[in-house]
């Protein structure tokens, strides 16, 4: 089990709050390497359905290029929408940009068209802030939807998306989007959302912070030169919808921290937003009730919810009872852990990115360029005698973004030659790293196929001596005792140069991503299958993937490993 870590009650908290709710404009893409290009698009003659009709901007952000199939269909377009008072700038910070849109990660830049969009009324689109104020009109999630697909249809030239996704809010658009635009799409995934009308303690909550604002006299009705303090007590059902109880206990575990810890949140909140941006945000979803419309989302939909989520709480079953109502329909609800964050979960693909990636997997329409795996089925075929290149860097893509390791040959020859050999042929493919143990290592090479695993299992080779130290970031064959190498390597996450006596040679080492390493999913521990010499591996070796997707579902995986 590991342990949880202790930060600073604001270090943790300021992090927490601005990440979820995208208070905060200053944006991490320091890991991208196909940097945002931002642009607007105004509709002349936008039809609200309060009414009115107006000239709307409508703001977005895109990374990457489309990509176009030989009927001009768009193939790689992937639309994300962000949450209430948020805005698509939220998605460029590390923690979901370089998670999912780096280098070998999911949403890889190089290979999807990422676009973000400010809704109506958030970010840099039109807004009663920027102008209007109470005169603006009441818009609601339809008018989103419908501003977007104006967005992409007549200003971006996108004719179809590969997934529509979006959290908490744009999670809740992407099932308008589904019923609305059935057949524009591959695939779904709203994240922290539930396909109901906005009743129960969510409505209440939402209005509290509307009548919170509007009671005060000094609101003016919408009419005011100064923020009204209402605002800030409109504030305070807020903090308790993106509440986690388990973190925040952890991160204010005294009275005084806990007290500090409100007045600072309420303090950065307040001066973050306008009141009437405010109201209309939370009031946009009066109207939201997908539920009637279920049987139209035609597309495959995966619906991913957090325990912990004080927003959707798993104990009123709406997302179990209606997701059987879409033909292609799957839920997940995330256990509660110390890296969950309530509501704010739907910001960390780094939990549920091993969804994203099946789920991916499983609606691609065009496989990736196919690979010849067949080798791995022949232990005598001429690629396993194939000596490794004296230096060579091998690039994984994971769930968790990509990394590369550097081989140096004369550091252990037939350690070397085996790795090169095993990702030449393609054998890490598909392969969960299925026993990371923080404060130490993280290990793979255990093969999804049971019948792949059984023939390379006995496959093992000769020790090499011990010429390099295992230190951070360096990477060896795992082995039960002397000559037992064969396909199972471990990345050193810490100093370990313990294991040199052990017998342990490193061939290599992380060249770059080891802060990708270091996110690897770890809370299962030893559970998801331990060391060699530990016993647990026997269930994985029979059942493969599928037994760790059902009972690991959260452990990452390597999606494609290359020699460079």
């Amino acid at each position: 089990m590991t342990t949880i870590k202790y930060y600073s009650w604001s270090q943790i908290f300021f992090r927490f709050v601005a990440f979820v709710f995208s208070l905060s404009f200053t944006v991490s893409i320091a890991a991208l390497e196909l940097l945002p290009v931002d642009g607007q698009f105004t509709i002349d003659n936008f039809s609200y359905e309060d009414g009115s009709t107006e000239s709307l901007t409508q703001h977005y952000r895109t990374l990457g290029t489309p990509r176009r199939n030989a009927e001009g269909e768009v193939t790689n377009a992937v639309l994300i929408m962000h949450g209430t008072t948020g805005s698509g700038a939220g998605f460029l910070r590390d923690k979901f940009a370089a998670v999912l849109f780096s280098s070998g990660g999911i949403l890889d830049a190089s290979r999807y068209y990422i676009v973000l969009t400010d809704a109506i009324g958030h970010g840099q689109s039109s807004r009663p802030s920027a102008g209007s104020a109470a005169a603006f009109p009441k818009y609601s999630y339809n008018d989103m939807v419908r501003s977007q697909h104006k967005l992409l249809t007549e200003h971006l030239n996108i004719n179809h998306l590969r997934l529509v996704t979006g959290t908490s809010m744009g999670g809740m658009l992407s099932w308008v989007w589904g019923y609305e635009h059935p057949d524009y799409m591959d695939a779904l995934m709203p994240l922290a959302s539930l396909p109901v009308e906005i009743a129960g303690r969510n409505r209440m909550m939402r209005k509290m912070i509307i009548d919170g604002v509007k009671n005060d006299p000094d609101y003016q009705d919408g009419f005011y030169s100064a923020q009204p303090a209402g605002l800030r007590e409109a504030l305070y059902p807020l903090i308790f919808m993106v509440s986690s109880p388990l973190n925040y206990q952890a991160v204010a575990p005294t009275r005084v921290a806990a007290e500090t810890m409100l007045e600072a949140a309420l303090d950065r909140y307040s001066a973050a937003m306008d009141a009437n941006d405010l109201i209309y945000a939370f009031d946009a979803s009066r109207d939201y009730n997908p539920a009637p419309r279920l049987k139209d989302i035609t597309a495959p939909l995966l619906a991913i919810n957090s325990a912990d989520d004080q927003v959707n709480p798993p104990e009123l079953m709406l997302l179990e009872s209606h997701i059987k109502q879409v033909p292609q329909g799957k839920a997940v609800t995330l256990g509660i852990t110390e890296l969950t964050r309530g509501h704010g979960t739907h910001s960390l693909p780094s939990i549920w990115g091993p969804y994203l990636a099946r789920f991916l997997e499983a609606t691609e329409p065009e496989p990736r360029s196919p690979r010849d795996y067949s080798a791995l089925a022949d232990p005598n075929a001429e690629i396993w005698s194939a000596r490794a290149p004296d230096t060579f860097t091998a690039r994984f893509e994971t769930t968790e973004g990509g990394f590369s390791v550097a081989v140096e040959r004369d550091l252990a020859p037939l350690g070397a030659d085996r790795f090169y050999q095993l990702v030449s042929a393609g054998y890490y493919d598909g392969v969960h790293i299925n026993r990371v143990v923080p404060g130490f290592i993280a290990q793979f090479g255990v093969h999804g196929q049971p019948s792949i695993q059984q023939t390379w299992k006995e496959q093992m080779i000769r020790d090499d001596e011990v010429r390099s130290s295992n230190v951070r970031g360096s990477i060896a064959f795992a082995m039960t005792g002397p000559d037992t190498r064969s396909t199972q390597v471990f990345i050193n996450t810490v100093d370990n140069t313990r294991l040199d006596d052990g017998g342990f040679a490193p061939f290599g080492s992380i060249s770059d991503g080891m802060e990708v390493v270091d996110r690897l999913y770890g809370l299962y521990g030893e559970n998801a299958g331990g060391g060699l010499r530990g016993g647990k591996q026997g269930p994985i070796e029979r059942g493969g993937s599928e037994y760790l997707n059902d009972n690991y579902p959260l452990l990452d995986f390597i999606t494609r490993a290359t020699v460079q």
